[in-house]
């Protein structure tokens, strides 16, 4: 599985990890932003923590993302406040993609934990999420479709700028805001107190306390119901470090929109608090990167088209605005139905396309197709019964590689290179697999049988010798039958395997080597093939490695 490496550039904090494109972290640090150093010390920063992890991972990518505005695209940052100076201007992608040689793709941190929450988080499964995030100040990122509309010039969402009684919201309902406040109304530095603690007054019963969050709530609902009203999306999630305080903060929230949205609305709109919290950042990143990966044939298209628009006439303008309208379209008409559809002729389609230096109309059609294929990698369909299931298998198969060592494959390895004779015995419910088992190590040319029923099993016992490979699989781990046939293979001094869901079974503990595959209950999962699917996994990795032992010793 292919890995990649995430960055979260805030004004305090880089947050570093490295992910699989499935958005597991495999591990994640972090490290002071120094933010006075300015853009430029920021990405010395960011290459001695891509050159570390390149060290030690495989890394196909880097994600980014930051604080400021930024063009995505290009990988730009259009503005950034004055806490990273000299940040606004700087073209990161162009930089990190020349100093690592690896494809880099850099989008702004609110609109990447919108991607975290649409992708795998509370959001995941609706077709439209505005995601709003609550700190120093307020930000948003609006999804549809699981793609991010950023709008015309990179700035949509900003709903922390949009007037509320006279002021930007995000000066009345941000947690600066809140701290300010109670340090006024308290006679305190604003130094001397910070968001948890206000919270955690608030619950013992401090008035101040109580009062200020209330009005940030007040404040909040209003936003909220700002963006219910003009966006109607099935869901907005509500994160940022306010999130922490969800127990306390949401009733009110609920209870305050109440009497800001029309009972219809609010009825159909989930309101969610955020799910990733502080990994949300790089999953939206690697998310992000993903996207732009699977746009490319798209983006080569909207590229030759652009680069080109000055050469076209007329008529080849019409076409080029009828491809980019209708792209999915275009793979399934003929020329002639298509100059039919635009009204132009077919000979000045095939102009349009050496013009675009394409070729042919049948090389666009192929390039159409595999930019439609590539968009909808990460569409969500109507239905999520396949990547439910999917995701069931995944975890099946990430599973299965916690839970055993290489080592033991290793050692399992050079035994087969010995073994005269290989057995193999399961319940009869598991007939099916061991046979499966039996024909794929016939392959490799030693004796192989199998065997499911207890009076096979005992007659087999007359063939077990000291060069015997014994396979024992027992889903329970607790089958008695197994469990006297590898007491049995000890007995004459074969070399015994156990298979099973149970760590601390006799099948497990039992046999000289073991190896365990998930059970439903680690999974919670109604995968039905679960034990199935886990053992041909196994089989196929130790296949793999024993095919690679033996070419090495023909070497």
């Amino acid at each position: 599985m292919r890995k990649f490496l995430a960055i979260d550039i805030g004004g305090t904090f880089i947050k570093y990890g490295v992910l699989t494109e499935m958005g597991n972290l495999i591990n994640k640090n972090e490290i002071l932003t120094d933010a006075h150093l300015g853009g430029a010390g920021v990405l010395r920063k960011v290459k001695k923590i891509g050159k570390q992890s390149l060290e030690e991972h495989d890394l196909r990518g880097i994600c980014i993302s930051t604080a400021g505005q930024v063009d995505s695209k290009k990988g730009v940052i259009l503005y950034a406040s004055s806490l990273i100076p000299d940040y606004t201007g700087m073209s990161i992608k162009k930089e990190l993609e020349s100093y690592f040689g690896l494809p880099v793709e850099v989008e702004n941190d609110v609109n990447c934990v919108g991607l975290a929450e649409s992708w795998v988080g509370k959001g995941k499964d609706v077709k439209s999420l505005f995601c709003l995030t609550i700190g120093t100040g307020i930000g948003g990122s609006y999804i549809i479709d699981n793609k991010l509309h950023s709008g015309h010039s990179f700035s949509g969402g900003e709903i922390g700028y949009i007037p509320i009684e006279g002021s930007q919201f995000e000066e009345l309902a941000s947690t600066r805001t809140l701290i300010k406040n109670v340090a006024i109304k308290k006679g305190i530095p604003e130094k001397a107190i910070d968001g948890k603690q206000i919270f955690e007054l608030a619950r013992d019963g401090d008035e101040i306390c109580s009062q200020e969050i209330e009005k940030l709530v007040y404040f909040l609902s209003k936003g909220i119901s700002t963006i219910a009203y003009m966006m109607n999306p099935e869901m907005i999630v509500i994160g940022g470090g306010i999130t922490h305080q969800k127990d306390y903060l949401y009733p009110l929230i609920m209870e305050e929109l109440e009497k800001d949205l029309i009972p219809s609305i609010l009825r159909k709109t989930k309101i969610e608090i955020a799910g990733n919290l502080n990994d949300a950042g790089m999953i939206g990143a690697l998310r992000h990167f993903l996207i732009q990966e699977s746009m490319k044939p798209f983006n080569r298209i909207t590229t030759l088209i652009e680069s080109n628009k000055h050469k076209l006439t007329k008529g080849e303008g019409r076409i080029a605005k009828y491809v980019m309208m209708n792209l999915s379209d275009v793979p399934s008409k003929t020329i002639s139905e298509m100059a039919d559809k635009i009204e132009v002729s077919e000979s000045m389609i095939t102009r349009f396309c050496k013009k675009l230096e394409i070729g042919s109309f049948n090389h666009l059609r192929l390039m159409a197709k595999e930019a439609i294929v590539g968009t909808r990698i990460h569409d969500k369909t109507e239905t999520s019964s396949l990547m439910e299931i999917k995701q069931k298998y995944i975890n099946v198969l990430n599973k299965l590689e916690t839970l055993n060592q290489p080592k033991d494959i290793s050692k399992l390895k050079n035994q087969f290179l010995i073994a005269k004779q290989i057995l193999i015995y399961g319940s009869e419910g598991m007939e099916f697999v061991i046979n499966q088992i039996k024909y794929k190590l016939m392959q490799f040319g030693i004796p192989v049988d199998a065997f499911s029923t207890k009076f096979q099993m005992e007659m087999s016992t007359h063939l077990m010798q000291p060069e015997s490979i014994v396979i024992g699989i027992s889903i329970s781990g607790f089958d008695s039958n197994i469990i006297n046939i590898l007491q049995s293979a000890e007995s004459k001094n074969a070399i015994t395997i156990g298979v099973t869901s149970q760590r601390d079974s006799p099948i497990s503990e039992g046999a000289d080597i073991s190896f365990l595959i998930p059970s439903s209950n680690d999974l919670e999962a109604d995968v039905c093939s679960i034990h199935e699917v886990s053992v041909f996994y196994l089989l196929d990795i130790f296949l793999k490695e024993f095919q690679r032992k033996i070419q090495k010793e023909v070497i």
